[in-house]
């Protein structure tokens, strides 16, 4: 029997309802107590764009669709504790933030050497044809030149003004000849930054203020059809071109890249099957060139999906 403070008794009916009342309020309180359930926040990537059409296409009906775009749409989507931020950035600029031990990756990066000392590493896409060309707006430039044109030749010619972005890579062969330019070759400009992407040099080669530059064909063909039915640039293949690359994801060489490298290498262990994946590598690939690349873009799959292709130490 349980009696009141008061020492009254209670009937029993009195009493269970008392004990209901007790334990009820044990549960509410036991309730109450609990923490509520934290929400794990994201990681953020900040994540290097900038205007460089195919790769990256940052306005009209396409925005949003270039080839690296797809992809970092892929990897957001597989990454469930990331999330990407768009940084406007291009390559000298992203080199600037290794530098400083900055947090941030490019989908688009060439390795090399010095980089290797900057970043890691992970295969993300392939890229053929890798083939440069040379962009002009002054028909002189191109006259009596075969069809492949020797950059190693045309940057000994002073009467002509070259432009080329300083820390951008241009594959071995190129980076050679353009890290020989000095202040003395005055017909030579190596521009250190590109604050409006790669494509403002196209811009300035079209309005005359340099005579020539190189770059993708592929980026070339995707500028001229943009400012149709404005005068396209003219083009012809660089003799130091090669057949293909390899673009990495490149992340901040300290803990976190190495982290976000190794996850999305794991990642796309298992994309590089995936018809999703492919396409996205493939896009805005003409299908001729698909067809005649074929059998290097299958290898590239077959190799990405057989396990780590990665700087990170396993």
């Amino acid at each position: 029997m349980v009696t009141s403070c008061q020492g009254s008794k209670l009937n029993p009916e009195e009493d269970a309802m008392l004990l209901t009342s007790i334990f009820f309020a044990f549960l509410l309180g036991v309730g109450q107590a609990q923490p509520p359930l934290m929400k794990t926040e994201k990681i953020t990537i900040p994540w290097a764009v900038t205007d460089w059409e195919p790769y990256y296409i940052q306005e009209g009906s396409n925005a949003n669709m270039g080839r690296v775009d797809r992809l970092r749409r892929i990897l957001e989507e597989n990454l469930k504790d990331y999330q990407l931020t768009d940084v406007q950035a291009d390559m000298p600029k992203t080199i600037e933030l290794w530098k400083l031990d900055k947090n941030i990756c490019s989908g688009s990066a060439l390795m090399t050497p010095e980089r290797e000392q900057l970043a890691y590493f992970t295969a993300l896409s392939f890229q053929v044809p890798l083939e440069y060309v040379l962009v002009t707006a002054r028909a002189k430039v191109l006259e009596g030149s075969p069809p492949e044109v020797s950059l190693k030749e045309l940057i000994k010619n002073k009467m002509w003004r070259g432009v080329f972005v300083k820390d951008r890579s241009y594959g071995p062969e190129i980076d050679r000849l353009l890290k020989d330019v000095s202040a003395r070759d005055g017909h030579l400009t190596l521009k250190k930054s590109v604050t409006d992407g790669y494509t403002s040099l196209m811009k300035m080669v079209e309005k005359k203020r340099f005579d020539y530059m190189i770059e993708y064909e592929a980026v070339v063909r995707a500028y001229n059809e943009k400012i149709f039915p404005a005068k396209p640039l003219l083009t012809r293949a660089v003799k130091e071109s090669r057949p293909s690359a390899i673009f990495h994801l490149a992340c901040t060489k300290n803990p976190w890249g190495r982290d976000v490298v190794r996850k999305v290498d794991q990642l796309l262990q298992k994309l590089a099957l995936t018809n999703e994946y492919q396409r996205a590598v493939e896009s805005w690939l003409e299908p001729d060139l698909q067809k005649k690349n074929r059998k290097l873009l299958d290898e590239f799959y077959q190799k990405r999906a057989q396990g780590p292709w990665m700087t990170v130490p396993q």
